[in-house]
């Protein structure tokens, strides 16, 4: 399998300053949420949008892609003993070097480093991007969790990224990835001294709604 990711990417710049990588929920394409471009963007910034799709289909939805299996053997992660984390960690490492890979063929064609570049995801790419971000050894302008949640329980030993500007958002009403999960994200953070911003949105469920937009830009803003 190709080890560069494919996907759309927009911008009304011809010689782009900063790189914005976004990675789609669970059954969701990288052309559908490259949509979200637009009422992010922000002519100063000179950014171009990249979207990527998730390496593995779905079984029966020839539209959707997954980052990571969420059945291993058939069974539901929520219920997945040692065997299945092992392969479910097996797929996020193997999705993870193609994602820096994919990252790092942009940024040598623009001339730009990844310190020029904001990752972010939604749902299960919220996952993807904070993993990315512990995988790393280069510092990023910015990571963003949007409708997600982290996975990892250990330790963060990784330096750079307790410096990277994490942003992390919630809705309260969502049903698919519980708010709780936010609240377990922050505890992690803080615990591991990041350099995070979060919100919960009170009307907000498994979305991206214009006020997680505003944060969002206002986040961007901050770090670019």
């Amino acid at each position: 399998m190709s080890q560069i990711l494919n996907g759309p990417s927009i911008s009304k710049h011809d010689k782009p300053e900063k790189l914005i990588f976004m990675l789609h929920g669970y059954g969701d394409n990288a052309a559908n949420f490259l949509h979200l471009a637009n009422p992010i963007d922000q002519d100063e910034w000179k950014v171009q949008y990249v979207a990527m799709n998730a390496p593995n289909y779905i079984t029966g939805n020839l539209m959707g892609y997954q980052w990571f299996d969420l059945y291993p053997n058939g069974i539901y992660i929520s219920e997945a003993g040692p065997k299945e984390f092992e392969q479910i960690r097996n797929e996020i490492s193997d999705t993870i070097n193609k994602i820096v890979n994919t990252m790092e063929k942009y940024c040598e064609s623009l001339h730009l480093s990844l310190a020029d570049c904001i990752l972010m995801g939604f749902s299960q790419g919220g996952i993807m991007t904070f993993e990315v971000g512990n995988f790393l050894n280069k510092q990023l302008a910015g990571l963003v969790i949007l409708s997600g949640r982290i996975i990892k329980n250990d330790p963060i030993k990784n330096k750079i990224l307790q410096q990277t500007p994490i942003f992390i958002s919630h809705g309260e009403k969502d049903e698919v990835i519980p708010v709780k999960s936010l609240y377990k994200s922050k505890e992690y953070l803080s615990t591991n001294k990041c350099n995070f911003e979060s919100h919960i949105l009170q009307f907000d469920g498994h979305n991206i709604s214009p006020e997680a937009i505003s944060l969002l830009q206002n986040f961007i803003k901050k770090i670019l």
